[in-house]
């Protein structure tokens, strides 16, 4: 079986939970290949390959059409229907691109094709209509279940000023993906999203499955919080919180809320404070200890997560959180909100802590309830529970068995 992984970017947190699947279907013995829209920044990634040929270019003909309301190539559509609106919203992205996949090498070799984050690359209307192979769809955020936006807060936020737009092509993805004459499985990564799926009308009537990303433990050494604590320089009798993303100023993921919980919290000086992650953290007061490592490779934040007491995930909205896995597979246990996947992996007084509400305060009661009993968690058994639930052979059985489902009934 040869399957085809299709993703825009060969990085971000999207990308990783595709790219750790490939990998778990190589080590299987499976044909697995993943086709991206960019350069990686990382030169070794294997059997990942770059498709950019554009099938639309920009000419003196169509940027006259766009002036005259008909945009032909993906920058003139973009520009088109969201240059006039300030940009209150994380992401937006369009359900048209420059490119046509079914062109690849890659696409016309494989047996499945396994959709992943492709916004920006595969363009719906044609892609839909040319596909000759049975698809796999894997959510990663509610980008395919929605119009322009990835996350409800953005349309909650923009509803009054791009509203119509959200709403014309969530009809223009689901009228693209109705003319597909091949079978297509959805997969969502959690149990929310696997429901916001069921019960949305672009994916309404396909079968659907919830299989979570997996995770190579053995990437992710245990070591003890000592020698953790000891390599990194940090006393052994200071209590570690640590907080990670992509960008670590993003308001989704929450680091407004852990700052001003760590100022509620009455004892500052026994606290330190590790970040890592793109984009500079705001600086903390001078009575808090603080230290910002930048993006890290997986042996050093393996280290940070095995210092860690507890990982802070305050995210407002998350489909799962590949950080969360990487923090347990270290023992770490996870304070969190009661948002998207958190809620499927997060197990209260075993792995972690809910937040009560999603507020600073909240956040702030839960860490000093994490500090009463922080030593009733055991790092060994929360890391036996993502071996047993988020194991690479795990994840790949349940995948194997959709696209087996999907070549038998095409």
């Amino acid at each position: 079986m040869k399957v085809l992984h299709i993703s825009t970017y060969p990085w971000g947190g999207a990308f990783n939970g595709t790219y750790r699947l490939h990998k778990a279907l190589l080590s299987s013995g499976i044909d697995s290949k993943i086709l991206v829209n960019h350069e990686p920044i990382n030169a070794n990634l294997d059997n990942v390959h770059i498709y950019n040929t554009p099938k639309v270019k920009t000419t003196y003909f169509n940027r006259l059409t766009t002036k005259l309301g008909f945009p032909t190539t993906f920058c003139q559509k973009k520009s088109f229907y969201s240059s006039t609106h300030s940009p209150n919203y994380e992401i937006i992205t369009f359900p048209f691109s420059d490119y046509d996949i079914t062109n690849s090498i890659h696409y016309k070799n494989a047996d499945v094709i396994n959709i992943h984050w492709i916004a920006d690359f595969l363009d719906y209307k044609s892609f839909f209509k040319k596909v000759n192979k049975p698809i796999a769809w894997t959510l990663r955020d509610l980008s395919p279940l929605q119009g322009i936006f990835h996350y409800e807060e953005d349309i909650t936020r923009n509803i009054d000023t791009l509203g119509d737009v959200e709403g014309m092509f969530t009809s223009y993805k689901r009228d693209a993906i109705k003319r597909a004459k091949v079978p297509i499985s959805v997969i969502g990564i959690s149990n929310w999203i696997t429901k916001q799926s069921k019960s949305n009308k672009i994916f309404e009537g396909f079968p659907h499955h919830t299989i979570p990303n997996c995770i190579n433990v053995d990437d992710f050494p245990l070591l003890e919080k000592a020698e953790a604590k000891r390599k990194l320089n940090i006393k052994a009798d200071k209590i570690i919180f640590s907080f990670a993303s992509d960008d670590l100023l993003n308001p989704r993921k929450g680091l407004d809320l852990l700052y001003e919980a760590i100022l509620r919290l009455p004892m500052l000086e026994d606290v330190e404070v590790l970040t890592f992650g793109g984009g500079t953290p705001p600086v903390f007061p001078l009575q808090v200890i603080h230290r910002h490592f930048g993006h890290l490779g997986t042996k050093d934040l393996g280290t940070v997560m095995c210092a860690s007491d507890a990982f802070i995930f305050p995210t407002r909205e998350e489909a799962l959180g590949n950080v969360m896995l990487e923090a347990m597979a270290c023992g770490t246990p996870v304070i969190g909100t009661k948002v998207g996947g958190l809620v499927d992996v997060i197990k209260p007084g075993f792995n972690g802590i809910f937040l009560d509400e999603i507020s600073s305060e909240n956040l702030s009661l839960s860490m000093m309830k994490f500090i009463e009993v922080k030593e009733s968690f055991c790092s060994e058994a929360i890391r036996e529970f993502i071996v047993e639930n988020f194991s690479e052979k795990n994840i790949v059985e349940q995948y194997m068995h959709v696209y087996k489902s999907l070549l038998n009934s095409y």
